[in-house]
């Protein structure tokens, strides 16, 4: 199996989360210095700034209800991502570390929400949710060149989205086009073209999905990313990632953002499959698609 894969497993997520959330515990006064400002972004929606670094989250402890922008930011060393999960059925972290006692798929109540999709250092992206009001987690499961995923290192947060104001949006801004994630395939509603393009994401599938877009090296091919990343990721990468979504539940929608120059690009999908725990390109979820 894809070792890039193996460690997004679904026991391996919540070993993480479990391990961040010691973490948060032990350092109460960084969660309430590292609260960043929302603003409001180019959608008309509120923004949340958050920070990823070597290896944890500055983020805003509260935010309100609605549709909001995570806007982030990679100011680490390795590749990071923003996964949004929200605890349901009054669950909070702590629930989620009694629940690591019992080996097995998460719980019913961890749901995938989206969030902005892996970016090397010194790059940004964003990704926008309908959030409703409870308590989420941020985290990055991306490994390390060690193997390690970051949740593991203390790379995961807590986010609590209180009552929407009266004004608040409920519904996604207009994207560009449509991309449907099904098993095991990408559906665009419409070629993308050059210049900066909102993309709605669609989970139509009966499994968590996920959009890794990828800037292809010359030459390269979206297999190529994939044989990088069980390899170890050493070496330069056949690919850049530019964002896209993290995981989304079945029936989800996400937008993102992203300036595409002309080239060729691709479309990858990391989550463990429901049956044999096969990453979803294992089975052909990724697609090569050419800009301009």
């Amino acid at each position: 199996m894809n070792r890039f894969c193996r460690n997004c497993g679904c026991a391996l997520i919540l070993a993480g989360m479990l391990s961040g959330c010691k973490a948060d515990q032990s350092r109460p006064a960084d969660q309430a210095a590292s609260n960043p400002p929302a603003s409001t972004g180019e959608s008309g929606s509120p923004t949340v700034q958050v920070v990823a670094k070597d290896f944890g989250f500055e983020a805003p402890a509260k935010i309100p209800a609605g549709v909001t922008t995570i806007h982030l930011t990679n100011q680490g060393s390795e590749l990071h991502q923003a996964q949004l999960i929200k605890l349901e059925q009054g669950k909070t972290l702590e629930d989620l570390a009694q629940a690591m006692k019992n080996p097995g798929p998460p719980p019913a109540w961890i749901k995938f929400v989206g969030g902005p999709n892996a970016i090397p250092q010194g790059k940004e992206a964003n990704a926008t949710s309908v959030l409703e009001p409870g308590q989420y987690a941020i985290l990055c499961f991306i490994p390390g060149t060690d193997g390690v995923m970051h949740a593991a290192k203390g790379m995961v947060r807590g986010l609590e989205v209180t009552t929407a104001a009266a004004s608040a949006a409920s519904t996604l801004p207009p994207a560009d086009v449509t991309i449907k994630m099904v098993d095991y395939d990408y559906q665009p509603s419409a070629a993308l073209t050059p210049g900066r393009r909102t993309i709605l994401v669609e989970n139509a599938g009966p499994q968590p999905h996920e959009l890794v877009l990828l800037k292809l090296a010359p030459g390269k091919k979206v297999e190529d990313f994939g044989h990088w990343a069980e390899s170890g990721m050493k070496g330069p990468p056949p690919a850049e990632p530019i964002g896209g979504v993290v995981f989304l539940d079945k029936g989800a929608r996400a937008t993102f953002t992203a300036d595409l120059e002309p080239g060729n690009y691709g479309l990858m999908c990391f989550v463990p499959d429901a049956k044999d725990g096969k990453p979803h390109l294992v089975h052909g979820m990724m697609k090569q698609i050419k800009v301009g």
